[in-house]
């Protein structure tokens, strides 16, 4: 965390160094950011390249230039406030254009809507601690994004968080890339013609975040009206679904319907537990909410409730006509190979995983990637006469007085190979315990609730 004497210090820096940088074309119009330049070796700049660089940057100092992706990338050094600045352009070779540049700013000189919806987010509290440098993208007629990393001291893990110039939260992303790499997923894109005219008739106005192309589909994230919106299309272009994420300040103004179930479940508090609630327009499975909350039980769930009030299954998001969801190619081509036959009909982030739904073998399990598109563990879940009999002997040795809850059965596989996690009653008491147990019998972990 940044120190109150050096946060003062800093404070009294921010405006001269804010005019200095405004002078030399660093900050806002022209900005530069922290970069490695990828693996490319030296290179020679097309001219037209280098002409447009010299023009967004005159004071550019130890320019090197590297070629990566179809792009040039110029590393340099700006000088403002005596405080070196090292910063990354992309140029694209297709065009000669500039799309992107990264920098780092001290954490005090974010703006002031950005700092404050942060510091009012569970992330500046401990055991979070946050860097005291922010990465700041500034990309070509789309929104700059300011990036604070996080580090929970308990668990050392780490969070990227992704914010607009007016303070929305715009995802949260596990952060297990080393080196800044995996900022070229944040390059302008333009969405062909057809997905722009949807756009512009469904969101008009509506300032765009990131536009993806993944095998073949194309994802949209807009700010629209002061939310948040994700809007994924088919290789066809074809709508597939719209997803809003509900801010916090307007759980109460959920549909009655909706707020009645939420309040007939079992593990219902109050409003004042809900993690997150998602509204989803589909094609194929209608519309209906996706609410994280935390329960009475000291657990996560994650409901799903129909504009109509009913509690239901997990909808698939497409998949109906037998075509997959479009992900990241690499994701979808992992699930090819180790789920053959998967079809993909779901996807989202959560927690900072990517969770991708997919059917195989008549079961709809879900596989998690981080940050990096590395797989993390898959979950589905199973019955009681699917277990493995050296699963079933410790359930009648060890649990001799417990009683399965044979519907509430989830299989997690990882690198390490399969569990089950299972839930038991004690029989004539009211002590719940929740086990972990390999495919072998062996108990990894129990959690009792008396």
């Amino acid at each position: 965390m940044i120190d109150n004497q050096e946060n003062q210090i800093l404070i009294m820096k921010k405006n001269l160094w804010l005019a200095a940088a405004l002078c030399c074309g660093i900050f806002g119009f022209s900005s530069c950011s922290d970069d490695n330049s990828g693996n490319g070796g030296t290179v020679t700049v097309p001219k037209n390249i280098e002409e447009q660089f010299y023009m967004k940057y005159p004071n550019a100092k130890s320019v090197q230039w590297t070629s990566k992706d179809g792009y040039s990338v110029a590393s340099f050094y700006t000088s403002n406030d005596s405080v070196q600045n090292k910063c990354s352009a992309w140029f694209s070779l297709a065009d000669g254009f500039w799309d992107m540049t990264e920098y780092e700013i001290p954490y005090s000189y974010l703006p002031d809507s950005v700092r404050t919806a942060f510091e009012s987010s569970e992330y500046a509290a401990s055991p979070w601690v946050t860097d005291r440098e922010v990465e700041v993208l500034e990309r070509s007629g789309i929104e700059t994004l300011y990036v604070i990393s996080v580090e929970n001291r308990t668990s050392s893990v780490e969070m990227e968080l992704f914010y607009s110039s007016d303070g929305i939260l715009l995802k949260e992303v596990l952060d297990d890339v080393d080196g800044d790499d995996h900022f070229e997923d944040f390059l302008p894109q333009t969405p062909t013609t057809s997905i722009g005219q949807w756009l512009d008739t469904n969101f008009p106005g509506a300032r765009i975040i990131d536009v993806e192309t993944e095998n073949g589909g194309t994802e949209v994230e807009l700010v629209y009206k002061g939310s948040v919106y994700e809007v994924l299309f088919s290789r066809e272009h074809n709508w597939i679904y719209t997803k809003q994420e509900i801010p916090e300040r307007q759980y109460a103004a959920l549909p009655p319907s909706v707020l009645s179930a939420l309040r007939n479940l079992e593990g219902f508090t109050s409003l004042n537990a809900l993690d997150d609630v998602d509204y989803y327009k589909t094609a194929a499975s209608g519309n209906f909410y996706c609410i994280e909350m935390e329960t009475r039980f000291d657990d996560d769930w994650k409901v799903y409730i129909s504009e109509e009030g009913l509690v239901i299954d997990k909808p698939a998001l497409g998949g109906g006509d037998g075509q997959n969801v479009p992900v990241e190619t690499e994701i979808g081509q992992w699930i090819a190979e180790k789920y053959a036959g998967a079809v993909i009909v779901g996807r989202e982030y959560d927690d900072g995983l990517l969770e991708v739904d997919f059917l195989h073998e008549n079961l709809k399990k879900t596989a998690y990637f981080n940050g990096a598109g590395q797989w993390v563990c898959s979950k589905w879940d199973t019955y009681y006469s699917a277990l493995p009999s050296a699963v079933l002997k410790t359930l009648q040795d060890r649990y001799a007085s417990y009683s399965v809850e044979r519907d509430d059965i989830e299989v997690v596989e990882n690198a390490s190979g399969l569990c089950y996690e299972i839930e038991m009653e004690m029989r004539g008491g009211d002590r719940e315990v929740k086990a972990i147990i390999k495919a072998d019998g062996t108990v990894i972990s129990e959690k009792f609730d008396d």
